[in-house]
């Protein structure tokens, strides 16, 4: 049902227990230990996960603006590095900082195909992943690059927009879809520091780890439900 098969669904009710169990160790913890040490310990992780996250999107998004402009430099005459430290100098941040990085292993004797390669998988994503494959392989058989990164960037201005207008168009399913994913241990979180005596049995009895798991099940279901429904291959 859903890809999932029996089995599958009887795994995923475990993990969701084993959550709230994690869940209600590190409350306790924290508790114990006023919180100091064990939020000392997850705040860099959970702060350095974020900027990671946010500077892999500030390079996804102007990975169409470093495409068009290689393509005009290279029309205007420049070589492939030349264009990309100029390009990269225009756009600055992220993409100047990383297009750097791939000047600095060129100059150090490594190809350059095989640095932008490097740069992909340390920025991936789709669009990084077509303009790597459109330079390998225009540099191996010979083709004109510029004529291939101005088709590339059609199919990527393209594609954004398509994203974007599906993006628009499933946002509340996506919402619910998470709503209903975090309801229940959000409520539990919540229950559990407001009233603990009435919590317990479900983590300390047979009957509370079934009803847990019950409840894992039924929200997975609701999950995949929704997820198949706004599942869109594109």
């Amino acid at each position: 049902m859903f890809g999932l098969g029996l089995e599958e669904l009887l795994a995923c009710g475990l993990v969701f227990a084993a959550v709230v169990a994690i869940v209600v160790v590190m409350v306790q913890t924290i508790k114990a230990a006023d919180g100091s040490p064990v939020l000392s310990w997850l705040g860099p992780r959970w702060i350095a996960m974020y900027h990671d996250f946010k500077r892999k999107r500030a390079f996804e998004n102007r990975i169409l603006d470093l495409t068009m402009g290689l393509a005009n430099a290279m029309k205007a005459g420049m070589a492939l590095p030349q264009a990309l430290e100029k390009v990269s100098d225009q756009l600055g941040g992220v993409m100047r900082e990383e297009i750097a990085v791939v000047l600095r292993e060129y100059r150090l004797g490594m190809g350059i195909t095989d640095s932008m390669a490097r740069l992909a998988e340390r920025m991936p994503g789709e669009d990084m992943f077509l303009l790597t494959s459109a330079i390998r392989l225009t540099t191996q058989t010979g083709g004109s690059l510029v004529d291939v990164l101005e088709q590339l960037v059609n199919t990527i201005r393209n594609r954004t927009e398509f994203h974007q207008k599906l993006k628009s168009l499933t946002a509340q399913g996506k919402f619910e879809a998470m709503a209903m994913a975090s309801a229940p241990l959000l409520a539990f979180i919540l229950l559990y520091f407001c009233q603990p005596d009435l919590m317990q049995p479900l983590v300390t009895t047979t009957t509370g780890w079934i009803a847990l798991g019950v409840v894992a099940v039924l929200e997975i279901t609701g999950f995949l439900v929704i997820r198949k429904i706004l599942a869109i291959e594109v």
